[in-house]
């Protein structure tokens, strides 16, 4: 691709990303992002190549502003399961971070589904929060399986507090220090 080629390129991918965030995954029909962007969906797929192209690079780039955000709020020594997984669910319905989340859930409620590419960026993106959330734990608790544990409880808190808040309160209160409570028993006795 030319220069201009690409920077116009990389410009709609990051307006298009912002659409993505404001108005969530069913925005990324080529009609709508046309409309939206001033362009044709025959101008989206000459710069993109295909809808799915469009799709991955739209989401890559959602992906590395969620990035920066887990950066800013990931920020701080490892810590205890249960402090990780508090901080997380706390995190994902400040204003900054909820667009991030509507959009990763439905990233991977599209994956559950088989839908490509969402299937294939699902798997990724789920593969990257198992290695952020196992980097944010304590050495003592390190380990994919902890990983895993903490990104179930987080997907199902989000995703409910997503759709109605204030569903969780108590969850958000209680898992955290019963994991905690519950691993150091097992931990403990296990020794």
């Amino acid at each position: 691709m030319q220069d201009e080629t690409i920077a116009r390129r990389d410009q709609l991918a990051d307006a298009i990303a912002g659409i993505v965030l404001e108005h969530g995954l069913s925005a990324l029909t080529l009609r709508t992002l046309a409309a939206r962007l001033g362009t044709s969906g025959r101008m989206l797929i000459y710069y993109f190549g295909s809808r799915d192209a469009l799709v991955r690079c739209a989401l890559d780039r959602v992906g590395v502003r969620m990035g920066s955000l887990l950066a800013e709020h990931g920020a701080g020594p490892p810590d205890t399961p249960g402090a990780v997984l508090a901080g997380i669910v706390a995190r994902a319905t400040m204003p900054d971070v909820a667009p991030f989340m509507r959009v990763w859930t439905d990233v991977v409620a599209h994956g559950a589904r088989g839908e490509p590419p969402y299937d294939a960026i699902a798997a990724a993106t789920i593969g990257g929060w198992l290695d952020w959330i196992e980097h944010r734990l304590q050495d003592r608790y390190r380990g994919r399986g902890m990983a895993e544990t903490i990104l179930a409880f987080m997907e199902g808190v989000t995703l409910l507090e997503l759709a109605r808040p204030g569903t969780t309160t108590a969850a958000r209160a209680l898992l955290p220090r019963v994991l905690d409570t519950a691993l150091d028993n097992a931990l403990d006795g296990a020794g």
